[in-house]
């Protein structure tokens, strides 16, 4: 059996409560699909780097040297040239130290929301709250939850509009972000991937793990 071991370098820190859970298991899925041999994927670690500065955060990376197969790195994609300079800045700067770990860019447009908005049914369920009136706040389809500009605000009108409303199904509060992990828990992967973004990051893992040698099956 072989190790996948992998670390991500977030935005902030409700992107590390819901973005290496939700990777962990979707590496899980592309293994299975894709590379049926035994494959152990382990847990998502959070590496603690400056997200802003591609010299430290590659600095980081080497003192990582031979703990990690694959690192991601998180940055919301909008605007979308801020974000494409800034990863390929970063992969420059790991390049220059000599990291050789396969670096892979986990690019929600716009926000990492935008991702839990593509499933209404694990969104309803995690907050209590009826599906048909989720249903009617988001986009009819994954696909278009990228083309909302403000992802965060539509996720925080849901819990003004419906949590509020029916408080007594979650006593423990009302925060969303209290809740990021057990979305990641359940959030449904194959809605996930009619979303552009992690179609993308989903090719890039698969292109990732062949060059780390795994085969398909």
């Amino acid at each position: 059996m072989r190790c996948l071991q992998s670390v991500i370098i977030c935005e902030g820190p409700s992107d590390e409560w819901f973005l290496p859970v939700l990777l962990q298991r979707a590496m899980d899925l592309l293994c299975l699909e894709t590379f049926p041999g035994d494959v152990d994927v382990r847990d998502v670690r959070v590496l603690a780097a400056d997200h802003q500065r591609p010299e430290a955060l590659a600095a980081t990376a080497t003192r990582e040297h031979g703990a990690f197969d694959v690192l991601f790195y998180h940055h919301d994609g909008f605007p979308s040239r801020t974000a494409a300079d800034k990863i390929e800045a970063v992969r420059q700067a790991l390049s220059l130290v000599g990291v050789r770990e396969a670096f892979v860019p986990v690019v929600p447009v716009m926000e990492t929301e935008a991702w839990i908005l593509a499933d209404p049914e694990t969104l309803a369920m995690v907050l209590s709250v009826p599906v048909e009136k989720v249903r009617a706040l988001l986009p009819a389809q994954p696909k278009l939850v990228e083309r909302r500009s403000e992802p965060k605000e539509l996720l925080r009108l849901v819990m003004r509009t419906l949590v509020r409303r029916h408080r007594r199904a979650r006593p423990d509060g009302h925060d969303v972000e209290r809740y990021f992990s057990e979305l990641a828990e359940n959030v449904n992967i194959g809605l996930l991937r009619e979303v552009p973004a992690f179609a993308e990051w989903w090719r890039a893992m698969t292109q990732a793990m062949e060059r780390l040698g795994f085969r398909h099956g």
